[in-house]
């Protein structure tokens, strides 16, 4: 699903520039759970922009879904992500003014799915929220917010789901019910899933162990 070679990130500040990404190389197969550790300005968020394709890197190769990425225009880009490629956040980024149904309904509307709105609802059921079809999001928990991000990033088939710090503003047993929930997809829809987080009980439910140091990549 994700094959990434030689990736270097350098962002200029005053005194020279600061490496984010040095050589990275970075595997993700269908059906795989992995669980990237890293503390704050490690490279993690940088790594899950550029996978995504939201920021390119200065050098290295990289394909998603077969792909080539670093070749691709910002519209079609933009288009991969549509199609294929999810990204989960800590705060969501649900549209406040639309219900969780419409959420997610965005989406496979841009898509030009039929009937988004049943489809919408088969999304939300997957992660055991389709009782909030017509709620929005004020009116959910922490953890009910996430689940509909996550039922959103899977809208289309998507072929890779992406995760930054998806746990971070939830409790221990909420956190626990997501990663279930992420394993799950992968064991059920083949889904490649990389969650970048700081919550060390991410690694039970991976099937690989990453951590990422002064933008250097290494097995755990």
């Amino acid at each position: 699903m994700v094959e990434a070679s030689g990736l270097l990130v350098d962002y200029p500040v005053r005194t020279g520039s600061v490496h984010a990404l040095r050589g990275v190389d970075f595997r993700l197969a269908a059906g795989e759970s992995v669980c990237l550790f890293g503390a704050s300005g490690s490279g993690k968020s940088t790594l899950l922009n550029v996978l995504a394709g939201l920021d390119l890197p200065d050098q290295g190769s990289l394909r998603v879904c077969g792909e080539d990425v670093i070749q691709l225009s910002d519209q079609q880009r933009t288009a991969l992500r549509l199609r294929s490629v999810g990204m989960v956040f800590q705060d969501n980024n649900l549209v406040a003014q639309f219900t969780a149904a419409e959420n997610v309904e965005l989406i496979l509307r841009c898509q030009g799915v039929d009937s988004p709105r049943s489809k919408a609802l088969e999304l939300l059921a997957a992660v055991g929220v389709d009782d909030l079809a017509d709620r929005q999001p004020v009116d959910m928990s922490g953890g009910q917010r996430q689940r509909v991000g996550i039922a959103r990033a899977l809208a289309g088939e998507r072929e890779v789901i992406l995760c930054d710090e998806p746990t971070g503003a939830l409790d221990r047993e909420n956190s626990n019910l997501l990663f279930d929930l992420l394993r799950e997809l992968t064991r059920t829809k083949a889904v490649g899933v990389l969650i970048a987080t700081h919550d060390q009980s991410a690694a039970e439910y991976a099937d690989r162990v990453l951590e990422i140091s002064d933008g250097q990549l290494v097995s755990r």
